[in-house]
C-alpha cells in the first residue's frame, strides 16, 4: 500500500467535522475580543485577547479532542443532527460571561485602548472596579474564564470591528454562558421590589431599566444573573444559583416595570413580529447616541442595516423601512 493511500486510509471525517465546527464557531459565534480572567494570589488578573488566543487556549486543554472522543464513543448519527449535537458540545465548552451595566459618566469605564494585551491588577477608579468585580464574578462564581464588556473589548475606532460588533452583539449575549446584569442603584431584592415607573420619572427605577442597549441585554441571554449595587447576588443561596429567569420573584417584577410579557423574558425569539409591542418596550428607553435608538434594536428584530454613526435620526427611519419590507400588518406604527 502507498503511503498516500495510508494516509487516506487513517483519515478521520469526524475528527475533521469537530475541528471544523469549533474553528467556526470561535469565529463566527464568539466576541471578536474577550477579556481572559486569571487569579493570581488571590488577585484577579486579566488581559485583552482575541479570536485566535482563544482558539489556542482551548485547543492546549484538548477540548476538540474529548469532544472527538465523546462523540465517538456514542456514535451519533452522521449529518445534521451530528453537526448540531457537536456544535452544542462546543458551545458548552467555550465558556464566557458578559456584562450588562449602566455607563458610568464622565469617562470613568475603561475603554479598549486602557485595558492591558498581558495579564494585569485594575487601575484606581470605580469603571476599574467595577470591571475587576465583574471579572472576580465571572471567573470565580460562574467559573467562566473569558469575559465581554462592551466598554473596552470593542476597538471602536475601527469601524469595521464596530459594525460586526453591534450586528452581532444579539447572539454574542444569546450565546454566552451567563449574562451579569448590574443593577448599580439597587441595593437589593427589598429595593427593587419597591422600584416604580410613572410615580416620579426614571429615578423611581434603576437607570439599567431606562437604558436603549440593556433591552436586548435583558432578553437576549439564555440565562441571567441579577446583581445589586454591592455585586451581592439579588437572590441568594443555591437556588436560582446562575438564571434569574427562572425566579418568578425577579421576573414578575421586571415585567411590572418594563412592560414586557413573562413569557419573552422566560424565552424570547427575535424576529419581525409584535412589531408595536417590541416598540414600545424601546420608546420607553434612551440612548446616548441617537442612532443607537435604531441599532440597539436590530437584534431583537433579527435585522441588518449598516452602522453609521452621525446619521442622527436617519437611522431609525432606515430600521422602520427594513422592519416594513417584512412586516405587512397595518399595526406598524401602533406604539
Amino acid at each position: 500500500m502507498s503511503a498516500s493511500a495510508a494516509a487516506t486510509d487513517s483519515h478521520d471525517p469526524l475528527k475533521d467535522l469537530v475541528q471544523e465546527v469549533f474553528n467556526e464557531y470561535i469565529t463566527n459565534e464568539m466576541p471578536i475580543r474577550l477579556l481572559h480572567i486569571t487569579e493570581e494570589d488571590g488577585k484577579i488578573k486579566f488581559e485583552l485577547v482575541d479570536r485566535d488566543f482563544v482558539r489556542k487556549h482551548f485547543k492546549e486543554k484538548i477540548i476538540p479532542d474529548n469532544i472527538l472522543a465523546d462523540f465517538a464513543e456514542k456514535m451519533i448519527v452522521d449529518g445534521e443532527e451530528r453537526e448540531d449535537r457537536i456544535r452544542e458540545c462546543v458551545k458548552k465548552e467555550l465558556k464566557y460571561a458578559v456584562l450588562s451595566h449602566r455607563w458610568l459618566p464622565d469617562n470613568q469605564e475603561p475603554l479598549y485602548h486602557q485595558v492591558s494585551k498581558e495579564p494585569k491588577e485594575v487601575a484606581d477608579g470605580p469603571g476599574w472596579k467595577k470591571l475587576e468585580r465583574f471579572c472576580h464574578t465571572a471567573k470565580v462564581v460562574h467559573n467562566c474564564e473569558f469575559a465581554w464588556s462592551d466598554t473596552c473589548c470593542i476597538d471602536k475606532p475601527s469601524s469595521s470591528e464596530l459594525e460586526e460588533s453591534i450586528r452581532s452583539m444579539f447572539r454574542w449575549y444569546r450565546n454566552s454562558h451567563v449574562c451579569i446584569a448590574f443593577l448599580s442603584e439597587t441595593a437589593d431584592l427589598a429595593a427593587l421590589q419597591l422600584q416604580e415607573t410613572g410615580k416620579s420619572g426614571e429615578k423611581a427605577v434603576d437607570p439599567w431599566f431606562v437604558r436603549g442597549w440593556t433591552l436586548q441585554e435583558l432578553i437576549a441571554p439564555l440565562q441571567i444573573k441579577f446583581y445589586g449595587a454591592n455585586w451581592k447576588p439579588l437572590i441568594q443561596g443555591s437556588t436560582n444559583d446562575r438564571n434569574n429567569r427562572d425566579s418568578k420573584v425577579i421576573m414578575e417584577k421586571i415585567s411590572t416595570l418594563t412592560d414586557i410579557h413573562m413569557d419573552d423574558l422566560e424565552s424570547f425569539t427575535p424576529g419581525i413580529d409584535r412589531v408595536p409591542e417590541k416598540m414600545l418596550w424601546a420608546s420607553r428607553r434612551r440612548t446616548t447616541r441617537i442612532e443607537d435608538r435604531a441599532y440597539s434594536l436590530v437584534g431583537i428584530f433579527d435585522i441588518s442595516i449598516m452602522i453609521v454613526y452621525g446619521e442622527g435620526n436617519r437611522a431609525f427611519f432606515r430600521l422602520m423601512e427594513e422592519v416594513i419590507k417584512r412586516y405587512d400588518k397595518w399595526d406598524v406604527f401602533l406604539w
